[in-house]
């Protein structure tokens, strides 16, 4: 993962809203320090289709879901239990109702399963010029099998709700709706409210304030939070933290995009002459035929694993796609 005194910076030539390709954590920076824009964020919602997606076969899966499973039953025959994630949401003054189920799953997925058998990689200087730290395995690993996991520490969550603005004005707070957006006159926008939850394992003293979750800490030179994050589904990113590094079983987050530099290393000038689509299509080609390792749910969503994709030697990096709308979701 990218070591907080190594920054980059590169010109964004188009905004890829519109772009799905994408997942993960990052090992890489563009235009830090941030900007002032609030909850800028380099979070992705789908891994590149061309990547076939392993199988859930090996045996410490077979142990992590059981294990999850038998969690999640227990959380739900037993709610004061659910306590803490109860705590965090009531402190945010939501506008949402939550299930049981709902706050079970993002109890899990902020949680580190203690004493998991899963010591396949390390951490070490990445073979990435300039990319700081990266995730190696420590042992032959084939295709198909888990890696590691990647950690909850913090969970960002995204609640979604249609909103019909034909409805009486008294039903919402003006304060809440941006009029300028296009999207407000839209009849079938979503509402997008977003929260974040932290693990019982993270210490109060490690845990920051929202804004710096999304926007880092310039004076400390300390990236966002979400520079380190992973899409489960459209609701649920999983968030590592870099300074929780002791545990193997829980290192997908420091597994690099090894064709990032395509993106960093492209100048202006350069850009205007081989054209955006030109440089996405380069830079997803290279990252897939670099990668080795996927980011996909385990347990019905219930946590995030990392799994190869191709079989991977002891020694090897491991590598994943973060997709083209990752390297420009920063602004210039």
């Amino acid at each position: 993962m990218l070591s907080p005194h190594c920054y980059y910076s590169v010109v964004v030539v188009v905004a890829a809203s519109s772009l799905t390709l994408g997942v993960s954590a990052s090992a890489f920076l563009l235009n830090w320090p941030p900007s002032t824009h609030h909850h800028h964020r380099t979070i992705h919602k789908s891994s590149i289709k061309s990547i076939n997606t392993p199988s859930d076969g090996d045996s410490t899966v077979a142990q992590i879901s059981h294990t999850l499973q038998n969690l999640q039953k227990d959380l739900l025959a037993n709610p004061s239990k659910l306590q803490p994630i109860l705590e965090q949401h009531q402190h945010e003054e939501e506008d949402f109702e939550l299930s049981s189920e709902d706050l079970v799953k993002e109890t899990l997925l902020s949680t580190r399963l203690p004493d998991l058998e899963l010591n396949r990689t390390r951490i070490g200087p990445s073979t990435i010029d300039g990319a700081g730290r990266g995730l190696f395995a420590t042992e032959d690993i084939a295709k198909g099998e888990l890696i590691t996991c990647y950690p909850g520490d913090a969970l960002l969550c995204e609640y979604s709700e249609e909103l019909d603005t034909g409805q009486e004005e008294e039903d919402f707070d003006e304060e809440d709706i941006d009029f300028e957006d296009e999207d407000y006159y839209d009849e079938e926008a979503d509402y997008v409210e977003e929260v974040v939850l932290w693990g019982t394992h993270v210490d109060e003293s490690d845990r920051i304030e929202e804004d710096e979750v999304f926007d880092g800490i310039a004076d400390e030179d300390l990236p966002p939070l979400t520079s380190y994050a992973a899409s489960v589904n459209d609701v649920y990113s999983v968030m590592g933290m870099p300074v929780l590094d002791t545990d193997p079983a829980y290192y997908g987050h420091f597994a690099n995009d090894g064709a990032g530099h395509i993106a960093i290393q492209t100048g202006v000038d350069e850009a205007a002459r081989m054209g955006i689509e030109e440089i996405i299509s380069s830079y997803v080609s290279e990252s897939v035929e670099l990668s080795n390792a996927i980011h996909k749910p385990i347990a019905d969503g219930l946590h995030l694993g990392t799994f190869a994709s191709k079989n991977i030697k002891k020694g090897e990096e491991v590598m994943v796609t973060y997709g083209p709308d990752y390297w420009m979701a920063f602004e210039g």
